[in-house]
């Protein structure tokens, strides 16, 4: 059986961070298989998890990667791809499936806006994580209640200003970067605001989202929502739910 052109590999059922690609290879409608091996141990491709510098050596993978996800991309005329980092891996497929900016000052925008987006992201995510970094939030609840509950009341609506502020310049239902077409960044937008509604709008957060300031980015939300390839998706048994911590 020939392998797949486009392969997804991810650790575990749920969205992480391997989600904005997912919502982009879905509203493209490319096919895409998705594996969450080699990852693990001594012989697997990711280095951060090999265990030990010594391990770290030996050089198995298509290409060396740190973390998931990755995209490995196998065309049939061209250079395998094979890469990792949420952002990298997104401004990949789009220039591959039709998603990039037309120039390089939306380029350039596209490119700010993905990787404040993942910045954003991790800010979250690690208040749900405050006593270890890499533990699970079950193990530091507490802790994480607290800190999480202050990252909501502070930094949250920081960043989701920006965002507002961000789409007020191109008018909120419309590509963010500023171009004529969605881009990939918009794809890692959407994944950012669907994630703070999905983690904070509830009443131990006191209903932030629904509370938050933010009009323009909202309609953003609820424009890009509404896109049939997404909705389809979103009403599959593909897309895994919300873990309901760690905005993952």
């Amino acid at each position: 059986m020939a392998a797949a052109e486009w392969t997804l590999v991810y650790h575990g059922p749920f969205k992480g961070r391997a989600e904005p690609l997912r919502l982009l290879l879905e509203d493209a409608g490319v096919a895409f298989e998705t594996q969450n091996e080699p990852i693990h141990g001594p012989e697997g491709h990711m280095d951060a998890f090999r265990g030990s510098p010594e391990a770290v050596k030996a050089d198995l993978s298509t290409y060396p990667v740190m973390f998931p996800p990755v995209i490995w991309h196998r065309p049939k005329d061209g250079e395998e791809v094979y890469v990792n980092q949420t952002a990298a891996c997104l401004s990949y497929i789009g220039g591959q499936v039709g998603y990039d900016p037309q120039n390089a000052a939306e380029r350039a925008r596209a490119d700010m806006i993905t990787q404040n987006c993942t910045d954003f992201v991790s800010e979250g995510r690690g208040s749900f994580h405050p006593v270890n970094p890499k533990g699970p939030y079950k193990e530091q609840q507490e802790a994480a209640d607290k800190a999480s509950k202050v990252f909501t009341e502070s930094r949250l609506l920081v960043w989701l200003q920006h965002f507002e502020k961000l789409l007020k310049r191109t008018g909120g239902a419309k590509p963010v970067a500023g171009g004529p077409k969605v881009t990939y960044a918009d794809f890692m937008l959407f994944h950012a605001l669907d994630a703070a509604r999905a983690q904070f709008n509830t009443d131990f957060y006191e209903k932030a989202w629904d509370k938050a300031d933010i009009p323009v980015a909202k309609a953003y939300h609820a424009w890009m929502e509404s896109r049939p390839k997404l909705q389809a998706y979103f009403a599959s048994d593909r897309r895994n739910p919300w873990s309901g911590d760690s905005m993952m």
